[in-house]
């Protein structure tokens, strides 16, 4: 009998999970709130509810008698990914646990009260003056983000004290956040870098790739890493403590990490795998498909995976999106890619002739993104 897969998103973010659902024989049901969303035309059927509807989405995955149900690339869906598999005793991330890792000021608070891990100094609020006097004891630079959304959305600093521009920043992070709370945290030094993979009774399998970034927006990955074996491994050592402490042991992980040589900071985890075709790259590079494991997870079969995930092959990913707001006169067709660079093995055009576009500040702006 053909398994029913619920995938929660149906933009460009999402097509690796539903183009691979598909052709592995998966009944594929995407939910989203935008009708035309590019997904819901390759499932064999849609949902018209928002990813953060618990309650809507688990309707309908009642209705719909679901065997498994996932996102991909979306940190605010994954929360609800937990309720309803908890819910309906499926596969997936505790709710609690789910709910801490997308939301960036309980992990900051789960991070602090365990002395074990490494953490930066924070302070969170929905009012800039009553958390004014704790962002002033903090340790400069700061980094103020909404607590409740992701691709970089709202995301930005103040380099030395300054109160007004930390009253600026705090505006700005907020008109992101869903809640209205905004997470104020010490930056924390070290090399930026992203890993993505998967946990099998606590032990994780992944790949640590290069990170390019145009401020704090993720241009591009790239495979194999520069990074050690022993730096790697301490990456990997901090990923897996910080998911047993959560009480997170199997499943998909997406993970932001700073590694100094004295200390590796988690910044960011979240139980799916991540954007930017790092899954792709992961899949290219090292022969092993962590979306093909993360469907058979999510619908219950069983998942194998080799003692270490090797980079075999080198790879890269590079996103493009408009310097300016403005409106698309031309843009080039996967077809005129490939013609131009015979190595692209996947092109995704977020974007069409005639488009009101906005200026490329966060994950969600992206024209093109070619792996």
């Amino acid at each position: 009998m053909q398994k029913r897969l619920m995938v929660l998103g149906a933009g460009p973010g999402q097509l690796p999970i539903i183009q691979r659902a598909v052709a592995m024989g998966c009944h594929v049901i995407t939910v989203d709130y935008l009708p035309d969303n590019i997904g819901h035309k390759l499932s064999q059927a849609s949902v018209n509810c928002s990813t953060v509807d618990v309650a809507g989405v688990l309707a309908a995955a009642r209705e719909l008698r679901v065997d498994g149900i996932v996102t991909f690339a979306s940190d605010v869906a994954t929360a609800t990914v937990g309720a309803v598999a908890a819910a309906l005793g499926l596969p997936g991330c505790p709710p609690a646990v789910a709910e801490t890792m997308s939301n960036k000021a309980r992990f900051r608070r789960f991070q602090a009260e365990r002395p074990s891990l490494k953490s930066p100094g924070f302070t969170a609020g929905t009012e800039f003056a009553v958390i004014a006097p704790q962002i002033e004891a903090l340790r400069w630079p700061v980094m103020f983000k909404p607590v409740d959304t992701s691709g970089s959305r709202g995301v930005t600093s103040v380099a030395t004290f300054d109160m007004d521009a930390c009253a600026a920043a705090f505006a700005y992070a907020q008109q992101y956040s869903r809640s209205g709370l905004v997470c104020a945290e010490e930056y924390v030094e070290g090399e930026d870098v992203s890993g993505d993979g998967f946990l099998v009774q606590g032990q994780l399998y992944a790949v640590i790739t290069q990170k390019y970034k145009q401020g704090y927006v993720p241009t591009g990955h790239s495979l194999p890493t520069h990074l050690s074996r022993l730096d790697q491994d301490r990456i990997f050592a901090e990923v897996m403590a910080t998911c047993a402490a959560l009480g997170y042991t199997d499943g998909p992980i997406d993970f932001d990490v700073r590694v100094a040589p004295d200390y590796v900071t988690v910044l960011e985890m979240s139980p799916r795998l991540g954007g930017n075709g790092i899954p792709m790259l992961v899949a290219r590079s090292t022969e092993f498909d962590l979306v093909k494991a993360t469907i058979h997870y999510a619908l219950g079969a069983p998942v194998h995976f080799p003692a270490r995930l090797e980079v075999i092959h080198g790879s890269g990913s590079l996103v493009w999106g408009s310097a300016s707001a403005g409106q698309v006169v031309r843009v080039a067709t996967s077809e005129d890619v490939h013609r131009a660079v015979s190595e692209v093995f996947q092109c995704v055009i977020n974007c069409r002739p005639g488009d009101d576009v906005n200026a490329f500040t966060h994950g969600g702006e992206f024209g093109i993104r070619v792996v």
